[in-house]
């Protein structure tokens, strides 16, 4: 009787042991599992911004006159001053570039320099040498009367909102009209360009309405320089039914 109930004790002991391990085993899973989808939901953190655009541009040859243009008008959306240099063969294509700013009325020029560049280098017997002079040309400019606020693609779309929300074309929108449009939750706005949207919009408080023109000022404070092309056509699609390119017009209702 002594000998079974001694098995029995230990039979006893084995399966409570062997629970005791599974709910440790589990709960170390369980663990792992949440660690995973932590780690998930940090990798799927998406990335609102560009890096940072220096103020200075060196036109080269890699790219069409558009890029140029393109990254100089979000440039000196942050910036009030900005450097364009070209060289060599490459003189003509900075030229024709400050010519698209200044017609557009994106920047002014308030400086010219020219000069030669002259770069050494080291032959295939270690002896510095002299390359060949290369003729180069430098842009000081300064932000033009429309340097600050969205063109192009941007503003095309931000037109095609403020039509698709005047349901009446009597040409300008009610604060409420522009309120409910929610463009500082939808571009992501931080609270320093709230701020701004939110001054901007007391210069017109006898009216309480925007034309296009103000619409466009009031949409350029609110859309970062930097904000990701992708990043605004999802906003566009998604929130505002706009067809953008690439996708088709995503309609809620």
């Amino acid at each position: 009787m002594a000998e079974e109930t001694k098995k029995e004790t230990e039979a006893t002991d084995k399966v409570e042991n062997a629970e005791a391990t599974d709910k440790v085993e589990n709960a170390t899973g369980a663990a792992t599992a949440t660690t995973d989808k932590t780690e998930e939901v940090k990798e799927e953190k998406v990335e609102l911004y560009d890096e940072v655009l220096p103020n200075r541009i060196i036109v080269g040859r890699n790219h069409p006159l558009s890029f140029y243009v393109d990254r100089a008008r979000r440039v000196f959306r942050i910036e009030e001053q900005v450097y364009i240099q070209g060289r060599g063969d490459n003189i003509a294509t900075t030229c024709k570039l400050i010519e698209a700013l200044k017609r557009q009325k994106i920047a002014e020029i308030t400086k010219i320099s020219t000069g030669m560049n002259v770069e050494p280098y080291f032959n295939s017997y270690g002896d510095a040498k002299w390359g060949q002079p290369t003729a180069i040309i430098l842009f000081t400019l300064k932000r033009g009367e429309f340097g600050k606020f969205i063109a192009d693609y941007q503003q095309r779309k931000i037109i095609e909102i403020f039509e698709n929300t005047d349901k009446d074309s009597s040409g300008v929108l009610s604060f409420d009209q522009v309120d409910g449009l929610k463009f500082d939750a939808r571009f992501k706005s931080n609270q320093e360009q709230i701020k701004e949207s939110k001054e901007f919009l007391s210069g017109f408080a006898d009216k309480k309405e925007l034309d296009l023109p103000g619409f466009i000022k009031f949409a350029s404070i609110l859309i970062h320089p930097l904000l990701k092309a992708k990043i605004f056509k999802d906003i566009l699609s998604n929130d505002f039914g706009i067809e953008v390119s690439g996708g088709n017009r995503n309609n809620d209702d």
